[in-house]
Order: structure tokens, then sequence, then C-alpha cells
């Protein structure tokens, strides 16, 4: 019986992922200049919900979709976005 260490098991997984078109697409983090401080996730003019480029405030970090307090249309787009091929 061969042991796997659980990073050996992650690498695989991640490669697997890989070679099958499922990369996970990465997507600023933005939040509105004038709205509520939640996150949203930016393309590449506008946020994921629709709100254009010019309206918010892009941040210097990726938006996690699986994060609770962001945008909860932005979370949904974007890992679906993350889980096609």
């Amino acid at each position: 019986m061969k042991v796997v260490s659980v990073l050996q098991l992650g690498h695989r997984l991640r490669f697997f992922r890989f070679a099958l078109g499922f990369v996970p697409t990465r997507f600023a983090a933005c939040g509105e200049s004038d709205g509520p401080a939640l996150e949203h996730a930016l393309a590449d003019d506008a946020t994921l919900c629709g709100i254009p480029r010019h309206q918010v405030t892009v941040y210097r970090h990726l938006f996690l979709a699986r994060k609770f307090g962001n945008c909860s249309e932005c979370r949904v787009k974007a890992f679906e976005a993350s889980s096609r091929p």
C-alpha cells in the first residue's frame, strides 16, 4: 500500500483539473465607489453583476467566490466561470 501525503494528493487533483480544462478563472476584486461595502468580481469592462468599471474602485487582491460578504451575483458567476472547461 502506498501512502500519499495530502500535499501530493492536492497537486494531483490540481493537475487532473488542469488536464480536463477546469482551470480556475480569476477576477480582480473591486467595490462600488459610492455603494455599500460589498466586494465585486471585475471582468474586462464591468463587474460580473453589471456595474461599469468607471463606477468601481479596483483592489489589489483577487475576488474570492467562496467568501461570504461579497456580492452574491458575482459569487455565483465567478464560481460558475471557474468550473467550466
